[in-house]
């Protein structure tokens, strides 16, 4: 279950991430609200479980992007290592991206004991598989925008 739940945590963070990367803040908004939206009506929060939930979610979630943007730090560094690199250098960044792979595990971790106290086990559950699905919901908009993009690119190319 640890496993899942660190899974798909993870996949929620990197489309996140990419979506922090992607678009303006005015879109982000639109994102915002839609998963708020999306994810009140996934879970059936009630207004009571919803004035609890989401400020501990939005901590959760402000944690979550600390941690990826470190994560995002440390595979930039991977990916361009720096001239004179010694065996050493790569085993001290070897050990702080495996030590922010456990850090966003615990993260998680705690922060499912602290749903778990807030909403019933089931509606936690429902959040993991909210995010899930909003995350693939998010992806097919956005390819499908790509799409569209392309097409009317196509179009106009054709009409010069």
């Amino acid at each position: 279950m640890k496993t899942r739940i660190l899974i798909i945590a993870m996949l929620l963070i990197s489309i996140t991430g990419m979506a922090q990367r992607q678009f303006d803040p005015q879109t982000l908004e639109l994102i915002k609200t839609k998963k708020i939206a999306f994810m009140t009506e996934q879970i059936g929060l009630t207004s009571q479980e919803a004035e609890k939930f989401w400020p501990v979610y939005n901590e959760l979630e402000k944690q979550r992007f600390m941690l990826m943007d470190k994560k995002k730090e440390l595979e930039e560094q991977s990916e361009t290592p720096k001239a004179g690199m010694k065996d050493a250098d790569y085993r001290k960044l070897a050990i702080e991206i495996a030590a922010a792979h456990a850090k966003e595990g615990k993260l998680i971790e705690e922060y499912n004991l602290k749903l778990l106290n807030i909403l019933p086990a089931e509606k936690v559950v429902k959040l993991y598989r909210a995010e899930g699905k909003f995350r693939a919901t998010l992806m097919h908009e956005f390819r499908k925008g790509q799409d569209d993009k392309r097409e009317r690119n196509d179009k106009e190319k054709e009409g010069k």
